[in-house]
């Protein structure tokens, strides 16, 4: 994106370079079971010392396809407030599954960011591969994976040669799943390897690399 405002920079910068949501489907909903969800949360940084996620949130809606696979769409709200429009579409596909409750499913998606100010757009692909298995009579389910980001440009906002061709990512999170209503706690490591000092935000990563974020989600089936 080209900007030349140096708070359209900051927003930028914060709401997109670190704008990996949650994952939004682990394990694919029956065929025509619905859900919509909520999601709070963000790559940790420290604020007068102390650490805190940053605020972001986003709305997603998701439909099984049939019992293998899930369609899902999400509006970021966060981002919308500062004039940024985001999105990321994508399938779950499960690949594997045993009656015991262990499975595998594989997250195929394309997330799009529209800066409304100068019209400028952000496309990432990304691939995501999560195991999960559900525990005390499916009321638990604990999932852990991977996802990479990849950059299409070759360019920075300025010209300058882009370094990172691919984003990794790690991910583990729990859900608490009730008849219709579940909750969500998803730990990430953002930007694995990546240095993150000096920055405009002070991230919590390891050692100066990549951003330690939490997300915090509650989804209604239907």
């Amino acid at each position: 994106m080209n900007t030349t405002n140096p708070l359209k920079v900051l927003i930028l910068g914060l709401i997109l370079l670190q704008a990996c949501a949650p994952t939004r489907v682990v394990k694919p909903l029956q065929k025509g079971e619905q859900q919509v969800s909520v999601h709070l949360g963000g790559p940790l940084l420290k604020f007068g010392g102390a650490p805190i996620p940053m605020p972001l949130s986003s709305v997603a809606y998701a439909r099984g396809i049939n019992d293998k696979i899930t369609a899902f769409g999400s509006l970021h709200t966060t981002a919308l407030l500062f004039g940024v429009i985001q999105t990321d579409i994508g399938i779950c596909r499960e690949l594997y599954s045993h009656p015991a409750g262990f499975g595998i499913s594989v997250n195929p998606v394309l997330n799009i960011a529209v800066d409304t100010w100068e019209g400028n757009k952000k496309l990432w692909p990304e691939l995501s591969l999560n195991a999960y298995q559900s525990l005390y009579q499916k009321k638990l389910l604990l999932y852990a994976g991977s996802s990479t980001w990849f950059e299409l440009a070759s360019k920075r906002a300025h010209g300058e040669t882009q370094p990172n061709r691919a984003l990794f990512h790690a991910q583990l999170g729990l859900q608490y799943q009730r008849k219709k209503f579940s909750y969500t706690l998803e730990g990430k490591y953002l930007g694995m390897g990546l240095p993150t000092q000096p920055n405009v935000v002070d991230y919590i990563g390891l050692q100066n690399k990549g951003a330690l974020g939490i997300y915090l989600g509650l989804t209604r089936r239907f």
